[in-house]
């Protein structure tokens, strides 16, 4: 019996120390699983602001390369965009802090880089929770992009009139600067050779490009005795559309926008000079946005009031800037309706109508799809597209 009873004690004191080895781990695995939980809160929290940060990186990164489209040299306008559109979202519940400093303009390749920064350095870290008992406070996040105002492969919208590429005048006797002569020196070379497997690009190109942006002109009602003037435009047609009616509304408003064109595509001439219809269209363009002028100081569009302004945040976008084709002044532009070919694409901000005459100035312009390097689908050195490119 005393054999019995001391087994039974034994076998009591073993099964107590079980459970308290058991309940030992329990607790232990509970903690262990409540520090992962834990620490799995705090890394989402953290990996969803590195998100934002990506977006408001991305953001700033886009508008700033945005500016060069319009304004290609102007880095205070790139930077500026940069940081107010950054700074218009927010990184872990905490508005984003894009700096000046934080933007990066290349002027080169036309590519803006921000950074989106959440730093002890800057004093706006981001907080933990439950890393804090491993004593981890804060932690550093921040983002990176950098986009690039690349070739666009394409453009919709255009005026419903072309005007001839720029030529190099010859110098001499008899040589008319208003006429293209080739007989006398005139020399033009496109931009693009659509024609050619691959397509070949010319470096040596005269036709108009970045440089010009800015720059004034007129545009004059052709008088079809058989020159050709830099100044004198020319209407086209459309596909499915004709008259002065459609003409009118296509100068104030939009060319077919589901249509996009680029180098080397053909279409027909309008018969006739159409110049009231011009003139009709381009007023109501212009009483579309009746306060927007240029300011030479910044090169970009302000309100009436604002020309000698420097402050860039006064610069905008307006109705009255529209894309204009292009055409090789080889090409003789005859009466009638007759095909010619887009050989080059500008922006235009149109200014005033003075008596038939157009006054305007080049500027660059947003096209649709970037452009693959050696494809017939570019619209031109003055077209761009927006892309992130890291």
């Amino acid at each position: 019996m005393k054999i019995v009873a001391r087994l039974s004690s034994r076998f009591r004191r073993a099964t107590s120390d079980q459970k308290g080895i058991a309940l030992f781990v329990a607790a232990g695995s509970m903690l262990a699983l409540t520090s992962v939980c834990a620490l799995a809160i705090d890394v989402g929290m953290l990996m969803t602001a590195r998100t934002e940060a990506q977006r408001v990186a991305d953001v700033a990164a886009l508008a700033g390369a945005g500016a060069l489209i319009e304004s290609p040299n102007n880095t205070r306008l790139a930077t500026y965009n940069a940081v107010q559109f950054g700074n218009q979202n927010s990184i872990g519940g905490q508005a984003a802090n894009v700096l000046d400093t934080d933007v990066t303009v290349d002027l080169t390749n036309r590519q803006v880089t921000v950074n989106a920064l959440r730093t002890a350095a800057r004093g706006n870290p981001m907080g933990t929770f439950f890393a804090r008992m491993f004593g981890v406070q804060t932690v550093d996040i921040g983002a990176t992009a950098t986009a690039e105002a690349s070739n666009a492969g394409g453009i919709t919208c255009l005026l419903p009139l072309a005007l001839p590429d720029r030529w190099i005048e010859a110098g001499g006797a008899g040589n008319d600067p208003d006429d293209y002569n080739p007989e006398s020196g005139d020399i033009y070379v496109p931009w693009a050779e659509p024609d050619t497997d691959p397509v070949r690009f010319n470096d040596d190109y005269t036709g108009y490009s970045e440089i010009d942006i800015g720059t004034q002109f007129t545009m004059k009602s052709n008088t079809a005795n058989g020159d050709l003037n830099p100044s004198w435009y020319y209407p086209w047609r459309p596909p499915g559309q004709s008259g002065a009616d459609d003409y009118r509304t296509n100068v104030a408003g939009c060319v077919d926008p589901s249509i996009s064109y680029s180098v080397g595509q053909q279409v027909e001439t309008e018969p006739g000079n159409m110049s009231g219809p011009t003139m009709q269209g381009f007023r109501d363009l212009i009483d579309q946005d009746p306060d927007a002028v240029w300011n030479d100081v910044m090169d970009c569009i302000v309100d009436r009031g604002l020309e000698l302004s420097t402050n860039v945040g006064y610069c905008r976008k307006s109705e009255r800037v529209r894309p204009i084709p292009m055409f090789d002044p080889r090409e003789e532009i005859d009466a009638g309706t007759k095909p010619f070919t887009f050989t080059n694409f500008a922006g235009v901000f149109v200014e005033d109508i003075q008596g038939q005459n157009v006054i305007a100035r080049w500027i660059g312009y947003t096209g649709v799809d970037p452009a693959s390097y050696g494809s017939d689908g570019n619209a031109g050195p003055l077209f761009k597209v927006l892309r992130l490119v890291k």
